[in-house]
């Protein structure tokens, strides 16, 4: 199973430079077209974000006045970035920019895409909410998978040592099937189960076994295993573990259906994208 088409998103005050190289190493290693997006209401500041973080009037003036100007230059350096990288990539690409009802502009591309990888929000970002604001829409109706790139920190490539945050239910399992042309490149994957409570009672088998042989069928090398939580919060049990064991990609189901599973999972996905010290993978 192979990638074919690649869509990532340019947003932020420096466009998309972690994640540009990021795609670019997985569209040439699976020889897929690549087209780069740059919403430009989520690359500068707007009035309303300006507003929030409580600047005067005399302030937002002059920046509304310079704000177009800002824009426009940092698309453009996200545009040279992206045409550059895919030419001396010798990659097939195509680049869209535009500010014209963005939410659904980014959707109706992200349905064509096998993968959409997007950054992190900043927090130092006065776009940090809108950004995730649309990450948030995009794992809920996009229908594909996401890669989300932390925005501090260098990678040069994802999917060598996997961790698979498993749980029995359908946003796991699609993640988990929407990372197969990430997985078979892959060098060790790790599938864990977090139980809570130290008198959890421990089975003979971790609860992702069948998972693993379900994996290594797909030539795979992947084991399982779990680990028990006392008070610590799955979020920072997952990214934990991905530590201790040295991983380049998280993978993990986001959000839920009925009120519980979306409290659940729900918060997990919002504290996994405010902490992430890694790439993560995440389906709905």
């Amino acid at each position: 199973m192979q990638l074919r088409d690649i869509l990532v998103v340019m947003h932020g005050a420096n466009p998309g430079e972690r994640r540009l190289a990021i795609t670019l190493a997985l569209a040439r290693q699976h020889g897929a077209r690549v087209t780069g997006f740059c919403p430009l209401d989520l690359i500068g500041p707007t009035r309303s974000a300006l507003e929030l973080v409580g600047y005067g009037e005399a302030m937002l003036t002059d920046q509304e006045t310079s704000q177009p100007g800002a824009v426009a230059e940092r698309a453009e350096q996200a545009e040279a970035a992206f045409r550059t990288g895919v030419a001396e990539s010798g990659l097939a690409g195509a680049w869209v920019a535009g500010d014209a009802d963005p939410p659904q502009t980014l959707l109706r591309m992200a349905h064509h895409a096998d993968l959409v990888v997007v950054g992190q929000p900043d927090p130092a970002s006065p776009a940090a909410g809108r950004t995730a604001d649309m990450i948030e829409q995009l794992l809920l109706h996009a229908g594909r998978p996401l890669l989300l790139v932390p925005y501090a920190g260098t990678f040069d490539a994802v999917g060598s040592r996997v961790l698979i945050g498993w749980t029995e239910t359908r946003e796991c399992a699609r993640a988990v099937h929407d990372a197969l042309p990430l997985l078979t490149g892959a060098t060790s994957v790790t599938a864990l189960t977090i139980l809570e409570g130290r008198h959890t009672p421990v089975d003979d088998e971790p609860p992702a076994a069948e998972l693993a042989r379900h994996l290594q069928r797909h030539g795979i090398a992947a084991t399982a295993a779990r680990t028990v939580t006392d008070g610590i919060a799955d979020a920072d049990a997952l990214l934990s573990y991905a530590c201790d064991i040295g991983v380049d990609l998280l993978i993990m189901g986001g959000y839920g259906h009925s009120p519980l599973r979306e409290r659940m999972l729900g918060g997990v996905t919002r504290s996994l994208l405010r902490h992430m010290t890694v790439p993560v993978l995440m389906s709905h």
